[in-house]
């Protein structure tokens, strides 16, 4: 039985650095995507009129109501049932802006990256960046990610810590 060397340019010990070094380096860098998706995230804000024309809302980066303005005349013929039926079709309509601009930045980030596969991406908290009307959390293969070190692990020791 012939075990791989521990070093020397084929060695497990440099194979296995070299590996968590591309981990490193691509940690670094989604970390830097989502440093830089947050910030634009941060200035984000939508206005939305409603289909009939009588509201206009804006909301922020986590579908917040930041601003209402009644557009015309028409709100005040309006019975309260209509105006606010307006404005929740608003708010709805800018939440639902919100969400695709924080999916547009962060769902790059929720996969796993071309140099380690076997690291899943970044665990998304949607409600973070649209409020209430967040889409369920990430659905990242993280959790298949740790059965498969788990597994890789398992392995190793199963064969002694060699490979």
């Amino acid at each position: 039985m012939t075990q791989e060397p521990e070093s020397g340019p084929d060695g497990y010990a440099e194979q296995l650095e070299r590996r968590l070094s591309r981990a490193r380096t691509e940690l670094a860098a989604a970390e830097r995507d989502a440093a830089r998706a947050d910030a634009d995230m941060g200035d984000f804000s939508s206005a939305t009129v409603s289909k009939d024309g009588s509201v206009e809302v804006t909301v922020g980066p986590r579908g917040e109501l930041s601003d209402l303005r009644f557009l015309g005349a028409k709100f005040r013929e309006m019975s309260s049932g209509e105006l606010s039926a307006a404005i929740i079709e608003a708010v709805e309509e800018g939440r639902a802006q919100a969400r695709r601009e924080a999916a547009r930045h962060f769902r790059p980030l929720d996969t796993p990256g071309p140099q380690v596969p076997e690291l899943a991406g970044l665990d998304i908290d949607w409600a973070r960046f649209a409020g209430p009307s967040a889409p369920a959390r990430s659905s990242s293969s993280r959790p298949a990610a740790r059965t498969r070190l788990h597994d890789e692990i398992a392995d190793d020791e199963e064969d002694g810590g060699t490979r």
